[in-house]
């Protein structure tokens, strides 16, 4: 399958998520109304923001879309954020945390690869990028692990909440996410590879769509 069917295939598929999406959101949004529970109501109302900012960064950046990539930003941030924080998954079901920190390695090393692509001269995808590709991918997710671990910390002086769970764990919680966060992003490096060989699958084809769409041949 070209890059062309699959993007067909995902258009249809991202139609009937971000159907599915908005109306979890609208129920969260319902509930927690009636609950008269101010901060889920408030977080839950900042997921209907996701779908329009994701067509606000193609437009903003003058990019075309890309359903593949579309799908897995989707995927991710509802696992994240309506899931994790409105549901409040985070702190009722054990583990979930480490789950999405793992998965935000896999999601972000996408994310980095394609910078990479965006940033070497020519935009083509070869064999012999292997290399350097992975470390660039393994170092800039990691870089953004570190980075999201201040934000959180920043964000607890301001909002007042124990955000990194420092009071229960101590250093532990920070660290057991940025190791878990180097656990997903290293499963990714394999996929590198087969990006760089010219196979196809969930993670790489995202990877090249984005590159012969919106990067082109030269």
């Amino acid at each position: 399958m070209n890059t062309i069917e699959r993007e067909k295939k995902f258009e249809k598929i991202n139609r009937g998520c971000v159907i599915f999406y908005f109306l979890f959101s609208f129920v969260l949004i319902a509930v927690y109304a009636v609950q008269r529970d101010g901060y889920h109501l408030g977080i839950s109302l900042g997921t209907l923001i996701v779908p329009p900012a994701i067509c606000l960064f193609y437009r903003v950046f003058r990019l075309k879309r890309v359903r593949q990539l579309d799908a897995l930003i989707l995927a991710f941030t509802f696992l994240a954020y309506p899931l994790g924080s409105c549901l409040d998954l985070y702190r009722i079901l054990p583990g979930f945390d480490k789950v999405a920190h793992t998965l935000s390695g896999v999601f972000v090393s996408i994310l980095c690869l394609i910078l990479f692509y965006a940033l070497k001269p020519g935009h083509r995808i070869e064999r012999q990028d292997f290399p350097l590709a992975a470390m660039f991918t393994f170092l800039g997710s990691m870089a953004v692990a570190g980075l999201w671990e201040i934000g959180e910390y920043l964000a607890s002086m301001v909002v007042g909440l124990d955000l990194q769970r420092v009071a229960l764990t101590g250093v532990s919680d920070s660290m057991q996410d940025m190791i878990v966060c180097m656990a997903g992003t290293l499963a990714t490096l394999p996929f590198v590879k087969r990006l760089t060989d010219g196979k196809a699958d969930l993670i790489t084809g995202a990877v090249t769509a984005f590159v012969e769409i919106n990067l082109g041949k030269e």
